[in-house]
């Protein structure tokens, strides 16, 4: 897919994804800030102020999207969709006849999702991942966590959103959580062919 050194793009995988005997390991995301109701974390809760960089093909981008309908905070936070398909420079966002439902940055005009990193960290370097949540206002990146984005959408924009239901209730907490450290690579389209021997594949499927 590529990824960013020093915040210059290079098609090249990140070396720490992989163990020594070539098996997948997720490198945690970079990007952990947070949006608060009070806006003491310095993001303040507010409607129209947030965009979402995400794609139809990406699970952790899904569960975001699912979650900004379930909460009815379409009006409130807006979006743009890359392009499917790993492509030049990762994540692109244009026009295409064939996947009109994919829509070009209009908020910041980046064509790939690189810019959005180095334009937050002109130094960054790492991966570069959807859903990315960014900040119109300090026109930087907030999160790229797709886990810490819904707990967001979930409990800060009470009163924005158009059902304030809390899908984090403290007694499940512990229920939810225990099911969120399940391995998400495990996760696999129905009637993927797999190679459960391959080393990349042993981590997913024998933890």
């Amino acid at each position: 897919m590529g990824i960013l050194v020093q915040g210059h793009w290079r098609e090249e995988e990140l070396p720490t994804e992989t163990d020594s005997a070539g098996a997948f390991q997720r490198s945690e995301s970079e990007f952990r800030n947070r949006i608060t109701a009070d806006g003491t974390s310095g993001f303040k809760a507010e409607a129209g102020r947030y965009h979402l960089y995400v794609a139809y093909n990406c699970p952790w981008a899904h569960r975001v999207l699912i979650f900004r309908a379930v909460k009815k905070l379409e009006d409130a936070i807006t979006v743009s969709y890359a392009l499917p398909g790993i492509r030049e420079q990762g994540w692109l966002f244009a026009s295409h006849q064939q996947f009109p439902e994919c829509t070009p940055d209009t908020v910041n005009g980046f064509h790939h999702l690189h810019q959005a990193y180095t334009a937050s960290d002109p130094n960054y370097s790492g991966k570069v991942t959807v859903p990315t949540l960014w900040d119109t206002k300090t026109r930087r990146m907030v999160n790229n966590e797709s886990s810490e984005i819904i707990r967001m959408l979930n409990s800060e924009f009470r009163g924005i959103a158009g059902d304030d239901t809390d899908f984090y209730p403290a007694h499940l907490r512990p229920e939810i959580d225990q099911i969120e450290r399940l391995n998400p690579t495990r996760i696999i389209p129905k009637g993927t062919p797999v190679d459960y021997d391959a080393p990349h594949n042993r981590a997913r499927f024998t933890a």
